[in-house]
């Protein structure tokens, strides 16, 4: 008996891990796209003070890092996970990174004798994803992670859904679609600890249609990450409906961000709205036990929601009722009616951009986490846009990466 009894709580904490273990599903179809559209009503960059000539990092002025960090923190409650803060000695850091890596191309390992070379940046060069766009518009590059080099990798989306990040910092050099401009988000050894056993992108619960779109989801490919499930045996099933849509599954991904990670690319089929895919992982294990994990995506179209519903309004103030005139105890007065909140309209749009820009590139991120469960490693990247790939003024992203030093797994 006691062995039964034993089989029966290890199924019940499997069961609780495929289930309820997940970040995401939190959220209401409503809440998901109302977040979306207003978090990305306004995704300017601001503007940076360095100067690559004179080697000063100078500043990232607002509303560059707010809207950073919106981003960021987007993503995460997407993916139901809890959100970081800004930290202004990583944004000084990060600005120290970006003038080196605007001076000379990215790379997380810069020589000394690099051209504005500084021993902060160099040292966040290694604990930052690093891009050569500008701050706000390499979030989206981030969490696409497609093209790289090396095949299948999502480095820069697993830090993004880190259980360990934050706090955060961002730095930026220059101005899009030009050269000498780059950008480090810093973020290797955060200080958080959400504990969530896995997390998918896309996650379980309500996903904007708008989402798939801004990362090139169905391009790069969905991914699953876990500090504590080992999910380099894993192998995955996505249904929608009834219907089996075949995916081209990569288990064992670098390390970087989550100790596991897996891809999942779809094969000859893009994500609908109105659908729900079901996601079904197979020779995920914790410890000795099998871990089965399900969630159901369900992809939502958020093209009807305005920013007119965008922030909070202020109620009104009903006014205090009035003393009775009786000559014994006076009868309470009646309270005026409630206020109503002020009207809050929208802002008007940005002026439409002429020429499509050459497309920018995000490196991996090096450096070992808070725990020093895994090490990282870095990663350099060269980008070029490409002109001819340029189609009604929008120009191709290419993401290129290069993994240069051996990853380290630690122990479970």
């Amino acid at each position: 008996m006691r062995p039964q009894r034993t089989v029966r709580a290890s199924a019940l904490i499997a069961a609780w891990l495929a289930f309820d273990g997940a970040a995401g599903a939190a959220n209401t179809a409503a809440e998901v796209c109302q977040r979306w559209v207003c978090d990305r009503a306004d995704m300017s960059e601001g503007v940076s003070t360095g100067d690559v000539t004179t080697c000063d990092p100078g500043d990232l002025l607002p509303p560059a890092r707010p809207n950073s960090l919106k981003l960021v923190n987007l993503y995460r409650f997407l993916t139901g996970m809890p959100e970081v803060t800004e930290d202004p000695t990583f944004d000084t850091d990060a600005q120290d990174c970006a003038i080196i890596q605007a001076a000379n191309g990215l790379s997380h390992t810069p020589a000394t004798t690099d051209t504005c070379y500084n021993a902060t940046g160099a040292a966040a060069s290694n604990r930052s994803s690093i891009s050569s766009g500008q701050s706000v518009g390499s979030i989206d590059l981030y969490m696409d992670d497609s093209d790289n080099a090396t095949g299948l990798n999502y480095g820069h989306r697993t830090w993004i859904l880190a259980n360990s990040l934050g706090p955060v910092g961002f730095g930026s050099v220059g101005t899009g679609g030009r050269t000498k401009t780059a950008s480090c988000f810093y973020q290797v050894g955060g200080m958080g600890n959400a504990k969530v056993p896995y997390v998918g992108w896309p996650p379980g619960g309500p996903v904007p249609l708008q989402a798939f779109t801004a990362t090139a989801l169905d391009k790069s490919g969905w991914s699953l990450q876990s500090d504590s499930i080992n999910l380099n045996m894993a192998t995955a099933t996505v249904m929608d409906g009834t219907t089996n849509q075949p995916v081209n599954v990569t288990a064992d991904l670098p390390s970087y961000g989550a100790k596991y990670a897996m891809g999942i690319v779809p094969n000859g089929w893009t994500s609908q709205a109105g659908h729900n895919y079901t996601v079904t992982i197979s020779g995920a294990t914790t410890g000795n036990m099998a871990t089965p994990i399900a969630y159901t995506v369900q992809v939502v179209d958020c093209s009807g929601y305005s920013t007119n519903n965008c922030g909070a309004t202020d109620g009104g103030v009903s006014p205090t009722g009035t003393g009775g005139t009786t000559a014994t105890t006076g009868a309470g007065g009646t309270s005026g009616p409630a206020g109503t909140g002020g009207a809050k309209t929208a802002g008007p749009g940005g002026a439409v951009g002429t020429g499509g820009a050459g497309g920018t590139t995000a490196s991996g991120t090096g450096g070992s986490d808070a725990t020093g469960a895994k090490n990282g490693s870095g990663c350099s990247c060269d980008a070029t846009g490409d002109p001819a790939a340029s189609l009604g003024g929008l120009a191709m992203v290419a993401l290129l990466a290069r993994f240069m030093r051996r990853r380290r797994r630690g122990s479970t």
